[in-house]
């Protein structure tokens, strides 16, 4: 019988971010268990390879929890114990006792073969794991923590520079996010890609099947408010195309609160009645503006590849993107989508009066080969079968 390999996927938050709880529902088969530590809310994932270990995080109850895993690692796992008092040093120090055991020690206790770290400024906290105890480290590259963080972080880029030749494997969104990585001495031959995917099972449910373009025209971006999003860009294009009497509604779906920023550009371009910020609950009610939006924009200055542009692409909403990033790599410009310049509202604008106005035949040769690139390449078993294959890899197996 096959021995099946113990997954931690760790993002430290329950649950994580979409991508993140799609990847935990993907792998988890009978060939791989995946556990999952955290914060957070009690999530029941009905399956029976995922396992749930939620740390509390009130104070009396995180230090009952403490004293229960202290006992249960002296009684259960004294051999672990051991090697955690005699490399000590390897731990990692906080100023807090308290919320650094709270975190290990449900790890220690039910240690996986890999830990595989969502978020690459975690790595540095978590890599006792395979200095002490041998687990294998694998890393996911996303977003800010390799696009920008370590050139802002110079102690960052520093630990980075130490840590990274010692993972056993990486996770690249984009083949520019891995190349990123090599520039703080990651191993070329150790960085695999692998798109992101989607909840099939949820969005096949959802479909963008009206032609008819709305005026206002509708447009649609999905992500949190921070300067590398370039909304600065975006509504200042928009403020440029509402002065030639082109009507525009603009609606951005965050998960945080505008920035002073954001919120001065609004007032000072008397784009009040134009631009909507919408906090959504689900990932259902965020389809469903999809469905009522006539194109989708990422205005963003970096990026790695947004799960967001994939969903859209799937449900049929045209798609807009700066040249930032792994953008290029999911979008050919004219054929599946379209590219602006990043940071050149002029570029944008141009993009942006363009797809306005496609006539129906071509905006639906652009769904639809938007729609097929999706299911050739993010299509769920493939994305499955190529984290198998890399958790296998790093355990040593031969496919």
């Amino acid at each position: 019988m096959e021995k099946k390999i113990i997954i931690a996927i760790y993002s430290g938050i329950i649950p994580g971010s979409v991508f993140i709880e799609n990847l935990v529902r993907l792998v988890a088969t009978k060939s791989v268990k995946v556990l999952i530590f955290g914060k957070g809310k009690n999530i029941d994932y009905r399956n029976k390879n995922i396992t749930v270990y939620k740390t509390p995080e009130n104070f009396f109850k995180k230090s009952i929890f403490i004293i229960y895993q202290l006992l249960f690692l002296l009684i259960i796992r004294p051999q672990r114990l051991i090697k955690l008092i005699k490399k000590y040093k390897y731990i990692p120090k906080s100023s807090s006792i308290i919320d650094m055991l709270s975190k290990i020690l449900p790890v220690i206790n039910h240690l996986p073969d890999i830990f595989h770290i969502q978020w690459a400024k975690s790595l540095p906290y978590w890599f006792f794991l395979k200095e002490i105890f041998g687990v294998k480290i694998i890393l996911s590259l996303r977003g800010s923590h390799i696009n920008y963080s370590p050139i802002a972080d110079k102690n960052l880029a520093k630990k980075y520079k130490y840590f990274f030749p010692n993972i056993d494997y990486m996770h690249a969104v984009s083949k520019t996010i891995g190349s990123k990585a090599m520039l703080y001495g990651a191993d070329q031959n150790r960085i695999k890609i692998i798109f992101s995917c989607l909840n099939h099972d949820l969005i096949k449910n959802y479909y963008k099947s009206e032609t008819i373009i709305h005026k206002p025209y509708r447009l649609l971006t999905v992500g949190r408010f921070h300067w590398i999003k370039g909304y600065h860009y975006s509504l200042t294009a928009i403020y440029n195309l509402i002065k030639k009497n082109i009507p525009i509604e603009y609606t951005i779906i965050s998960n945080n609160l505008p920035s002073e920023e954001f919120l001065f550009q609004i007032s000072d371009l008397s784009l009040h009645d134009n631009v909507v910020v919408l906090n959504l609950s689900s990932q259902e009610e965020v389809y469903n503006k999809m469905i009522e939006s006539d194109c989708f924009l990422i205005p963003s200055i970096e990026e790695g590849i947004s799960n967001a542009v994939i969903e859209s692409m799937s449900i049929g909403l045209p798609v807009i993107s700066s040249d930032c990033g792994g953008m290029r790599e999911v979008i050919n410009h004219g054929e599946n989508g379209f590219l602006f310049k990043s940071r050149d509202v002029i570029s944008l604008e141009k993009v942006l009066l363009m797809v306005m106005n496609l006539n129906n035949q071509e905006r639906g040769d652009i769904i639809s080969s938007a729609q097929e690139n999706i299911l050739k390449n993010y299509n769920s078993n493939i994305i499955k079968n190529e984290f198998h294959n890399l958790y296998n890899m790093t355990m040593g197996v031969k496919n």
